[in-house]
Parts: structure tokens; C-alpha cells; sequence
């Protein structure tokens, strides 16, 4: 007998006609909020004030810090472990940041992770500019017709702030005459991880050598060129193993890999577990993406 494929993840709808919404996160609850899901708009999650709970984002577990906003993109698996936070959360869609006028680069620096976390921690004048926009926003949304050419240009300067803030950390992290390239790493990656093309191809796109690029890498990130595309490949992975009904073999295929036995044998390599039983974790009533990402570590 045919066993039944697993649920995919379910998508949290935040917005249904609206193409922006804001609410206080104390407030904010569902029956996904503390369960696996995913998201089909962008979502801004901001801190003010914390008794120690957690975000789950990308079976990555991240501590609920005052003053931090966590930036998620749509699609992302995400999980919140509520301990009676107060802040905001500002959703908003894909049409709408269109609106805003930021280049695609801008959004890849926000919402890309480059620097593998999903969140800024905003310094107090940062806090307070972020309240007075969002506060700005919600009278908006108040109107009896909000006004979306508004809502957009509050939104593109929320976004301005938060991306000044993004390149002024960065630069704590990396020397400046690297990040550019390190930006041009990360986007070349998201268009082409899943061809499985060598450093060379990637190095060369940017114009300096393997080597090179391997060293700005670990000196920027601690990762070489190659832990950087598996770890995309891996994420990947884990998404459509949650989100999809895909067999392992073709998820295999949407991935690159030539051979299913191949994907397995890197899958494994990389989590210590096979594919298959990351899946079973999912599917089982009580299992999180917290117990997943424990049977990793």
C-alpha cells in the first residue's frame, strides 16, 4: 500500500486585500504563530521588549532581543516561541516594496541573510525612528481609504534606515573594499547555486581569482565559496522537503543533482540525518522545526 505523502508547511496568510498591515506582536497570534509555517509577504519583526523567547527562521534558532528587528522574506520556514514580547510586526507585499523603488541589490542586503543571521540589532536612535514610522503607518492605515502612495514612501524610508544600518554593521565585519564583492557572491549564488557551477565560474564573474575570493570569504564570512553554495543548496533543500510533496528523488533533480543517491549522500553529510527522516519529523503532529534543527546539531 502507497504510503501518503506528507503536508506541505502551511503559508500564514498575514495580508488579504491589504498590501501593507502593522500590529503590536504582543497581540499578534494564530494557530501557525508557534507551529512550522511559512509566509507569502515580507514581514519586519520588531522588539521592544522581551522575557527571552525565540525565533525559528530557517531551522536556525534566534533569541528575541530588545531593539532587534528580524527581517524575513516570503517563503521562509519560520517558527515563534513566544515569551510575552512586546514590539511591532509590519507585513507588507511584494507589489508594494516594487513601489518603493529599491534596486533588487538593496533587497538581496536587507532580506538575503548575506551574513547568515535575518535580523539587525538597531542601536536607540534607530529604536525610536523605527516607532515614530511605524506609529506614522498605522495612523495612515486608520484613514477610512489609507492613502498607498503614502504607506510606500514610508515603507522605502523605513527600509532606507534599516539598510544604512545594514552597511554600517557590515562594515564592522568586513573591510570595505570587500563588501561589493561579497554582495556580488551572495546574489550570483542565489541565481546559480542550483547549477553547481566551481568557485572558478563565480570568481571570475567578479574578476579577481579563486583563491582571492576564497580568502574574502573566510576573512568576511568564515565560510569558504563552497561552504556558502552548500549551505544555500541545504536550505533549500530543507524547504522543499517541508514545504512540498516532491519525492526525494525529484527534489533531487529541482536541486541540481544528477543523482538522487548523490543528494542523499550530501544531504546526510551535511545534517547527519537522511532526508527522508527530516521529512518524518515534520509530518509527525507534535514535531517543530526546533526539534528538527536539534537533530542536526
Amino acid at each position: 500500500m502507497k504510503k501518503p505523502k506528507p503536508e506541505p508547511l502551511p503559508i500564514q496568510e498575514l495580508l488579504q486585500t491589504q498590501e501593507l498591515a502593522v500590529w503590536p506582536l504582543q497581540d499578534f497570534a494564530s494557530e501557525l504563530s508557534a507551529v512550522p509555517h511559512r509566509h507569502n509577504a515580507y514581514q519586519l519583526i520588531y522588539v521592544q521588549e522581551t522575557r527571552g523567547g525565540d525565533n525559528l527562521i530557517d531551522f536556525r534558532r534566534y533569541e528575541m532581543v530588545a531593539g532587534r528587528v528580524f527581517l524575513l522574506g516570503p517563503g521562509q520556514a519560520h517558527q515563534r516561541v513566544a515569551r510575552q514580547e512586546q514590539g511591532k510586526i509590519v507585513a507588507f507585499r511584494e507589489s508594494l516594496l516594487q513601489t518603493t523603488g529599491l534596486t533588487a541589490h538593496e533587497v538581496l542586503v536587507l532580506f538575503g541573510a548575506a551574513y547568515q543571521h535575518p535580523y539587525l540589532d538597531l542601536p536607540p536612535h534607530l529604536q525610536k525612528t523605527f516607532e515614530q514610522l511605524v506609529q506614522l503607518m498605522e495612523q495612515e492605515l486608520e484613514m477610512p481609504v489609507p492613502d498607498y502612495t503614502i504607506l510606500s514612501r514610508l515603507l522605502y524610508t523605513l527600509l532606507r534606515y534599516l539598510l544604512r544600518e545594514a552597511h554600517l554593521q557590515i562594515a564592522q565585519l568586513t573591510p570595505g573594499r570587500y563588501s561589493e564583492r561579497i554582495f556580488q557572491l551572495s546574489t550570483l549564488v542565489e541565481q546559480h547555486f542550483k547549477e553547481h557551477l566551481p568557485v572558478s565560474y563565480y570568481a571570475e564573474r567578479i574578476g579577481i581569482t579563486p583563491k582571492h575570493l576564497n580568502n574574502i570569504c573566510r576573512q568576511s564570512l568564515g565560510v569558504t565559496v563552497a561552504d556558502m553554495l552548500h549551505n544555500r543548496l541545504l536550505i533549500e533543500s530543507k524547504r522543499l522537503l517541508y514545504f512540498s510533496t516532491l519525492s526525494v528523488k525529484e527534489i533531487a533533480y529541482r536541486l541540481g543533482f544528477e543523482d538522487a543517491s548523490y543528494f542523499v549522500r550530501f544531504f546526510r553529510r551535511m545534517t547527519g540525518i537522511p532526508p527522508l527522516q527530516l521529512r518524518q519529523q515534520q509530518a509527525g503532529s507534535k514535531s517543530t522545526i526546533d526539534e528538527a534543527d536539534n537533530a542536526m546539531t
